[in-house]
């Protein structure tokens, strides 16, 4: 059964000496706004956390991933459709429109991310040649910031072989990184994109392994640019009358006796969500359930209070731990 409500996602996540979101086309630097300094991450990397978590751990099948074709060449979007075909059971006979539909069923029923988030994929059998398009339920903020200023730091090294054939010693590697990072990404699970007649068909159950795959995913970037990730909080609000407060990370702000660029890790800091708790006080009649996990050493702040996001929302009737696959 498709989702029901409107819900919104706070995750608030770490990264320590390593890479949140490099850039390929700028020396793969760590992507930063240049006016104010913050690091950003796209929403196509929160997503490729999710994808990767969900079909390496979980053994879900996802429609973004690298797939070859029998000569061992990336296969492009058309190639990647055509995966889908047998399942789909096409035929000569079908219209162009039967294909689609046919094709895009076998997809939703199949890949998870393509619930989630959505696709556009060329469909192409014979002479007939198509689109699939689904607008999808969850999205991400486009750029997702960090909560303070950061400073890329160049890192060189050795590299583990010499550079050509002939060398008497071994290369040297270099690579940006960022020492700290407090980055805070928002989501919205839209209900009518789930349930529409063009819609994915987005469950509940779908939901929960996002969910799974933000905390459970972060933690498991151990990759060379990556490890240092570490999940600190995330809250997931359900709304009613497809409702929404909006920009939660825009309500919240990093607290820190030292200068932003001086910050290195979570003892450095709290996090003050006074604005989001009146915020949340204010819609509370609108708000079905609001669930949250977060990690015992983040700190909160509401004026002269501290503690954690649960206890401080005073909505005992609302509030209760996320539960995790």
């Amino acid at each position: 059964m498709s989702v029901t409500n409107r819900q919104e996602i706070l995750f608030i996540y770490e990264a320590k000496d390593c890479n949140p979101n490099g850039d390929p086309l700028d020396e793969n630097k760590p992507r930063t706004d240049p006016e104010t300094g913050v690091a950003t991450v796209t929403d196509v990397r929160i997503k490729r956390t999710v994808r990767d978590y969900l079909h390496q751990v979980k053994g879900q099948e996802i429609l973004v991933r690298d797939t070859f074709d029998n000569n061992g060449y990336l296969r492009d979007g058309k190639g990647r459709c055509e995966d889908f075909y047998q399942a789909a059971n096409v035929n000569d006979r079908d219209s162009i429109t039967d294909l689609v539909t046919k094709v895009q069923k076998a997809i939703l029923q199949k890949c998870i991310d393509t619930r989630l988030f959505g696709c556009t994929l060329p469909v192409e059998f014979g002479k007939k040649k198509s689109s699939i398009r689904l607008a999808g339920p969850v999205q991400f903020n486009g750029f997702n910031r960090s909560l303070h200023r950061i400073a890329p730091v160049l890192v060189q090294g050795t590299a583990g072989f010499a550079s050509k054939k002939d060398a008497t010693q071994k290369s040297f590697r270099e690579e940006y990184i960022v020492p700290y990072a407090c980055i805070a990404a928002c989501g919205v699970v839209n209900e009518v994109a789930a349930r529409s007649t063009t819609g994915t068909g987005l469950s509940d159950a779908d939901v929960s392994l996002l969910l799974e795959g933000l905390w459970k995913g972060t933690q498991g970037l151990i990759s060379r640019s990556k490890e240092g990730h570490n999940p600190l909080a995330l809250i997931r609000l359900t709304y009613r009358d497809s409702y929404r407060i909006g920009d939660l990370a825009g309500r919240i702000s990093l607290v820190s006796d030292k200068e932003d660029i001086q910050i290195r890790s979570i003892n450095d800091y709290h996090i003050n969500v006074a604005p989001l708790l009146d915020a949340v006080q204010s819609a509370k009649e609108k708000i079905v359930s609001i669930e949250v996990l977060q990690d015992d050493r983040l700190v909160f702040l509401d004026g002269a209070e501290s503690g954690k996001f649960a206890d401080l929302a005073r909505l005992d009737k609302l509030v209760s731990e996320l539960k995790l696959g």
